[in-house]
């Protein structure tokens, strides 16, 4: 038995390892997950480095005002007998955008809110974030056709294209050739509310910080202005015991050698 244990020990160590290294790898975003409506929290690294190169913000935008834009954002699909169709219908919009609003709401600067939505049609997924002044809507799917930059597709594929509406627009993204839309990701206004109430939440910290660092500071300066006076009222008594001392020795009252012996104690106190 002996000259298996080395073997064995390394078998155990290695399968702790794998066990480690799987939890860290495959643990399960958070999500809420319904029987057509998916959504969790991704982070901006994994949504393409377009994304993972903006600066995103937090916003605080109202159920109406997502349910707004979610029937703002139109898609065409890319045939001879393509029409301009809403991303989402009107269930959809009704139904999501409570959700999709709470999510949106308690995301972070760092993480983007994606969502698939079933239907009989097929998946509608995406994700969305705040950015600058503008929301962002990319589509990777719209009614289980995925998105795709070739001009043709085969037999039984389909390819779209969004729509941006007056206020909407395509993001660009700079290639060696120039600025390319990106197709499939529009950009819309966010409303002015929403841009006072993020400013708000972004700035609610930094108040609570700099009220305390006021605290701080005044303390110190009280307790700065304490040591002062301390320190003038002792000179003070320091120089009324000096002139005393000189008082005596100019009237004969203590000889010189003990009057250098006391001034020397008294200047040893400061």
């Amino acid at each position: 038995m002996k000259p298996y244990k080395p073997n064995l020990i390394f078998f155990l160590i290695l399968i702790l390892l794998l066990g480690l290294t799987t939890n860290c790898s495959f643990t399960p975003e958070k999500k809420l997950k319904t029987k057509d409506f998916t959504m969790m929290y991704k982070a901006k690294t994994a949504a393409g480095h377009e994304v993972a190169n903006l600066k995103l913000r937090p916003v605080q935008l109202s159920e109406d005002q997502v349910r707004q834009q979610m029937r703002s954002i139109i898609y065409e699909e890319m045939n001879l007998f393509g029409k301009k169709k809403p991303v989402f219908s009107h269930e959809e919009t009704n139904r999501f955008a409570r959700l999709i609003a709470k999510g949106l709401n308690h995301s972070t600067s760092n993480k983007v809110v994606y969502f698939e939505i079933e239907n009989r049609e097929g998946t509608t997924a995406g994700i969305v974030f705040a950015n600058h002044r503008r929301m962002n809507w990319k589509f990777t799917k719209i009614q289980g056709g995925a998105f795709s930059t070739r001009s043709f597709k085969s037999w039984g594929g389909t390819r779209w294209r969004l729509v941006p509406g007056s206020s909407q627009r395509f993001y660009f993204v700079n290639k060696a050739l120039g600025s390319v839309a990106q197709e499939n990701w529009v950009t819309i206004p966010l409303p002015k509310n929403s841009e006072r109430q993020a400013q708000a939440y972004q700035e609610q910290e930094p108040k609570h910080s700099s009220r305390k660092q006021r605290r701080v500071q005044t303390k110190r300066s009280k307790k700065q202005a304490s040591v002062k006076t301390r320190t003038k009222l002792a000179d003070t008594e320091l120089e009324k015991k000096l002139q005393f001392l000189k008082g005596l020795y100019d009237k004969n009252l203590v000889d010189e050698e003990e009057y250098n012996r006391k001034r020397k104690e008294l200047l040893d106190t400061l």
